[in-house]
């Protein structure tokens, strides 16, 4: 039986250019802020399951928790919903604080 793991996909993708911006913005972890060392990553690149292409993404939700992408709570008025990614690549857009 295969653990079950957090990171584990397939996922639902999106990108938001809102979501981007209010997280370049704003930072909440202030004892990493102050150590200048943490990394706030704002996108992340996956592999989509159907074209095997790399795509960045803002978001993912796992596609066993939320089988309908409808019902993700990813509410940004500028989503775009970017299919089913099953393969993390690498860290897209980030600062580090």
């Amino acid at each position: 039986m295969e653990k079950e793991v957090a990171n584990n996909g397939p996922w639902h993708a999106f990108y938001s250019a809102t979501s981007i911006k209010l997280s370049k913005q704003y930072c909440y972890i202030k004892d990493e802020e102050k150590q200048k060392k943490y990394k706030n990553v704002h996108t992340n690149f996956y592999i989509n399951k159907n074209t095997g292409k790399t795509i960045e993404i803002s978001a993912v939700y796992r596609t066993k928790i939320y089988p309908n992408y409808n019902n993700c709570p990813y509410y940004f008025k500028d989503k775009v919903y970017l299919g089913i990614v099953d393969e993390w690549v690498s860290i897209g857009q980030y600062d580090y604080i």
